[in-house]
Order: structure tokens, then C-alpha cells, then sequence
């Protein structure tokens, strides 16, 4: 039986962190606390989502979690969230490993994080900041069309008339990440890795081609 409460263990802050703590363990993956840096940094430079999930109100999950464990009420919890648990702690004990991650992210190591070139992207990151931007672009090199312009054209037209909110999000998304990365070289080497169809000729292509259509269609 699924509980309203699922949620909270499954997805959001505490599902995505535990994923990654998850991924930390895989040979060769990135350390736990570079991510819990790149968690800090997704948190909190986004208005919106500060305000919905600061870092200090996940630690302070975390520490509730930590207590829960080991009582009726943990035996009680998604599997899907304990066996993710199980797999995240290693050889610590679930409370303390819960309660070690809260005292990492409120640290002031975590609180200052460093930006995008100092600490690049990881997957997961690049995915959750710029989902639309990957599935616009990757919808204009895999179809069959016989030029970019083409592409953009139909694209474009597709979203139309109830284009404005996905497409002023993903005017959004080009806009920022064109202003993090502000050389084509950086903006590649960002993404050489993580997307590597995403490239600054066709995010400045696709970002043209979005303004365009808004000053031709409404």
C-alpha cells in the first residue's frame, strides 16, 4: 500500500540525495562530497527553489530521519527508501550516516560552494538545471530535416499557440547557462562530458530561434 507520505522518501531533496550518495559508491564516480557541494549549489541559486527546500531545512530532515531509524515507524517507510539507504551508508551505521550528511551540508564548506568552473557539472546536475535545453536541442540534431533552420522552424511551431510558459522557461534556461559559460570554449568544455550535444552554436541557435518566434507569433 502507498502512503501520502512516500513522496517525501522516494523523490524531492531526500530521494535525490540518497541517489547520489547512492552513484558516490560506483568505482571511479565523483567523491560524496563534491556532490553534496553541487546539491548545495543546486539548492540554493535558484530563488524558487531555495525558498521551497533550503540546505539547512534538508539538513534538519536529515537529522529527523536519523532518529527515525531503527523504530516501527522506519519499518513502515518505502522499500524503495530503505533498500537506497542500505546501499548509500557503506560501512557506517543509517543514523549516523543520516546525521553526518546533515552536519556536511550545513557546514560552511557547503554553504559557500563553489561555481561551475571551479566544481563542473555532473550528470545528474546538468540534467535537473537544463532538462529542457537538452530535449529541444537533442530535437534538433536526431530528426530528419534538411537544415537547422528547418529543425528550429518545426520545432518551435510544434509547441504553438500554448507555447509561452515552456517556451519562456527554455528562454530562460539558454539565457542562464549562455551567461554562466560565456565563451563558446567554456561553454562546451562544460558540457563536453555530461551533454555533449549541447554545444554554445546550437544553444545560441535555439535561444535566437525562441526569441524569434515570440516576436513573430505573439
Amino acid at each position: 500500500m502507498i502512503s501520502k507520505q512516500d513522496d517525501l522518501f522516494t523523490s524531492g531533496a531526500v530521494g535525490l540525495l540518497l541517489r547520489i550518495a547512492v552513484a558516490s559508491r560506483n568505482p571511479g564516480a565523483a567523491p560524496l562530497e563534491d556532490e553534496l557541494q553541487r546539491l548545495s549549489r543546486f539548492l540554493s541559486d535558484s530563488r524558487a527553489t531555495s525558498a521551497a527546500m533550503p540546505p539547512a531545512v534538508l539538513a534538519s530532515l536529515l537529522d529527523l530521519l536519523a532518529d527515525e531509524v531503527g523504530t516501527e515507524a522506519f519499518e513502515t517507510r518505502p522499500a524503495e527508501y530503505r533498500q537506497a539507504l542500505a546501499r548509500a551508508v557503506g560501512d557506517d551505521l543509517p543514523a549516523d550516516f543520516l546525521r553526518s550528511l546533515a552536519e556536511l551540508i550545513r557546514s560552511r564548506q557547503f554553504l559557500m560552494y563553489p561555481d561551475m568552473t571551479e566544481l563542473p557539472l555532473s550528470d545528474w546536475e546538468a540534467t535537473r538545471r537544463f532538462s529542457l535545453t537538452s530535449a529541444f536541442v537533442s530535437s534538433m540534431v536526431t530528426g530528419e530535416y534538411d537544415s537547422v533552420d528547418e529543425a528550429l522552424d518545426e520545432i518551435l511551431t510544434s509547441e504553438h499557440p500554448d507555447c509561452h510558459e515552456r517556451l519562456g522557461d527554455l528562454a530562460g534556461e539558454l539565457q542562464r547557462v549562455l551567461y554562466l559559460f560565456r565563451t563558446p570554449a567554456e561553454f562546451d568544455s562544460a558540457f563536453a562530458t555530461v551533454m555533449p550535444h549541447v554545444t554554445h552554436a546550437r544553444a545560441r541557435l535555439l535561444l535566437d530561434a525562441v526569441h524569434a518566434h515570440f516576436a513573430e507569433q505573439h
